[in-house]
């Protein structure tokens, strides 16, 4: 039996100080890049290394994914695409359902209201529904089902991961 782990990971905060940048030229403010800085480090602690990336092609996105290149991520497997700019949890579940049998390690980089709805969607019965995905928050999935059949049932277990957990001397990843 082969495990396949989903990574969704909301884009760290961003700004809107800079009044003639459209939505998705919008870059990351101060609190943004430090969790960025932080989080790469948390998430290089406590994630699998991802086999493919799907990241919505906006500024503040393709930012957020170049905190986790130096030590999570492989640019290489890294594939934008504009259909994932503001996606819904249907598009996101169409790609995840699309995913090629060898990819045992998924992650997704974009933005809320589509990854919330995802997350609640996926997640394993009895598990609360998340009322909202964080900036640069991550839920981590694994499932013991093919890529093709995510989402007729329910994730076999998720951990989230937020950044005010480890912001001045919170937990530390082993406990998150």
């Amino acid at each position: 039996m082969t495990i396949r782990e989903l990574l969704v990971i909301r884009h760290a905060k961003s700004s809107w100080d800079r009044p003639g940048d459209a939505d998705f030229d919008r870059r990351l403010n101060q609190r943004g890049v430090a969790d960025g800085s932080t989080m790469a480090k948390v998430f290089a602690e406590v994630l699998p290394r991802p086999d493919r990336v799907l990241c919505s092609p906006a500024r503040r996105t393709r930012d957020t994914l170049a905190f986790l290149i130096p030590d999570l991520v492989d640019p290489r497997v890294v594939e934008y695409d504009d259909s994932l700019y503001l996606a819904d949890a249907a598009t996101w579940l169409a790609w995840i359902l699309a995913a090629p049998s060898q990819c045992k390690v998924l992650m997704l980089v974009g933005h809320n209201p589509g990854l919330t709805d995802l997350v609640n969607r996926l997640k394993p019965d009895g598990e609360p529904e998340l009322d909202n995905l964080p900036t640069l928050g991550a839920a981590h999935f694994h499932n013991s089902t093919d890529w093709a059949q995510w989402g007729e049932t329910a994730a076999e277990g998720v951990a989230i991961l937020r950044p005010r957990q480890f912001r001045d001397g919170g937990s530390s990843p082993g406990h998150a």
